[in-house]
């Protein structure tokens, strides 16, 4: 999946395949923001019945990014991301990759509390509409968070990641010169990617050798 990176490599550093966050941990942050933000999705529906929240995300060799999309169903275009970004460092012992995803969730959290706030109806409005500009006090750009353990950037847009992945079905079904083992060889190697790299966190660690209403932001 294609995101609109904050964090850019260098132009005379290679870039490394990115790496996509593990399902499990996605599926866990879906539970946990529909859970916590169950009032403001039913306000959602009364504009939207079909109301879908979910997270993606990838691990950089520079910067962990994480979207969660609140989208209408697979038959609506209309949907609303908020990314929350970090910066990476895999050789360096802290923050620890646990760390940096718990800080960029909450961070992203934060930002769909401000606009799923049950008690605030034009913010719940501009979720549900088709227009980017109806969302008021949002961080269009890369804005960074204060308060955090770790330095986090934040940005909302009407995009739909999920499109991408439409796109991707539609490539393996109609594209003869889409190859399916080579998405698969990829997949590998980004697991191998991320798993080397954690290991690498965990043993340097343990010393082995191997919402306000003043906006969205919080100040």
């Amino acid at each position: 999946m294609i995101f609109d990176r904050r964090a850019k490599t260098a132009e005379n550093k290679p870039e490394l395949k990115p790496v996509e966050l593990p399902i499990d941990y996605l599926k866990m942050v879906e539970e946990t923001l529909k859970e916590t933000h169950a009032a403001g999705i039913e306000e959602l529906k009364k504009h939207h019945p079909v109301c879908e929240l979910k997270a993606t995300g990838a691990l950089y060799s520079n910067e962990v990014l994480m979207a969660i999309t609140i989208s209408h169903g697979e038959k609506s275009l209309i949907a609303t991301t908020v990314y929350a970004s970090a910066d990476f460092n895999p050789m360096m012992q802290e923050p620890t990759i646990d760390t940096i995803l718990n800080e960029c969730l909450d961070s992203a959290g934060s930002v769909l509390e401000f606009y799923l706030d049950p008690k605030h109806a034009d913010r719940i409005a501009g979720v549900a509409s088709a227009s980017i500009g109806i969302l008021e006090e949002a961080p269009f750009e890369w804005t960074k968070m204060e308060e955090t353990k770790v330095s986090v950037w934040v940005k909302i847009d009407k995009s739909n990641p999920s499109l991408d992945a439409l796109a991707e079905d539609w490539l393996k079904k109609n594209d003869p010169k889409y190859s399916i083992s080579e998405q698969a060889e990829d997949a590998e190697e980004a697991e191998d990617f991320l798993n080397e790299r954690l290991e690498a966190i965990r043993n340097a660690k343990s010393g082995g050798s191997g919402g306000g209403d003043s906006g969205p932001i919080r100040h």
